[in-house]
């Protein structure tokens, strides 16, 4: 199994963290562009049906992993002590959007140290004013307002700034010829310095990301069982009561309405296992997640659920 980190660099704002669904989704249109449509097909059926293994992480500030929040505050009540000031500790590990490796060690060594971990990376939710013309009549400016999202990295008490230093995303594959074929066509991606739109309102500008290096990661030791869940997770084999799962509920829309949402169409809704969850892993990584069929396009679409796991020995032992 191969592990690789790929890094990219936004061109502007973003309404979203992209997730691990959103990339698949991106990187599958490639994979088509690049072998065709017939190909894609093939390569989305195949993860389906468990034939390859291909997962991924969300994407991510560049050396920043997801803060495992709901692990570390059951730590917090479980510790009890009467000294301990649980509102203030959970409220400084909700901050904690993100952290750095070394300070995630710490964190799960001493959660009630989380207030002094630094630097780490807060989301701030905001909207932002854009401008449109009419031009059907008269010119008429339009204002309207769309919703965005900011990283900031906190690096002290006091300081805050906007993080401007790139984004990563954590691959892992088997070497199948066809998980080889997608790192191929990903390296050439890279080479090419190509542009992924991954969200809406690319013709503002937003979300919109340029793909500028990978490079590959060590293999996970066999040994480790819990793990750090960096995606949008559809469980398939995991330690439930081992494990300490945030979950993420969506509701479902094809991908080709527009105009908004028919509300003669059935709703459907899907409930992941979301970052920051930590997982604990009975059998191999590739058993972990699974994929299932898309409700909308039967015949081509998935909804990708293999999530990357992120390896954590130093909790080794259980949650």
């Amino acid at each position: 199994m191969k592990n690789y980190k790929v890094s990219l660099t936004s061109s502007g704002a973003i309404t979203q963290v992209p997730d691990s669904q959103r990339l698949f989704g991106a990187l599958v249109y490639m994979y088509a562009k690049e072998f065709g449509n017939e190909e894609a097909a093939k390569f989305t059926k195949h993860i389906l049906e468990r034939e390859i293994h291909i997962a991924l992480s969300n994407l991510l500030p560049i050396d920043y992993l997801p803060t495992p929040q709901e692990y570390l505050i059951d730590k917090l009540s479980e510790k009890g002590a009467k000294d301990i000031d649980l509102k203030k500790k959970r409220a400084a590990i909700k901050e904690r959007s993100y952290l750095k490796l070394s300070e995630l060690n710490k964190a799960f060594k001493n959660p009630e140290d989380c207030e002094s971990l630094y630097p780490y990376i807060k989301q701030n939710s905001m909207q932002q004013l854009r401008a449109s013309l009419d031009h059907e009549s008269e010119p008429d400016t339009k204002l309207y307002s769309v919703p965005c999202m900011t990283l900031s990295e906190v690096s002290s008490y006091e300081e805050a700034k906007s993080f401007e230093k790139g984004y990563n995303f954590y691959l892992q594959s088997d070497d199948s010829k066809d998980a080889c074929n997608f790192y191929k066509m990903l390296c050439e991606s890279v080479n090419l310095h190509t542009t992924m739109i991954l969200g809406k309102r690319a013709s503002q500008g937003l979300n919109m990301f340029r793909l500028v290096g990978i490079e590959e990661q060590p293999e996970c030791d066999a040994s480790i069982e819990d793990f750090l869940n960096t995606g949008m997770l559809l469980p398939h084999l995991i330690n439930f009561q081992n494990s300490t799962l945030k979950i993420f509920t969506s509701e479902r829309r094809p991908f080709e309405m527009q105009g908004g949402w028919n509300k003669d169409r059935n709703k459907y809704f899907i409930s992941f296992i979301a970052e920051g969850s930590v997982i604990s892993v009975p059998k191999g990584l590739e058993d972990t997640g699974k994929s299932i069929v898309s409700p909308f396009n039967k015949e081509r679409d998935i909804v990708f659920g293999n999530a990357f796991l992120f390896p954590l020995p130093q909790i080794k032992g259980g949650n």
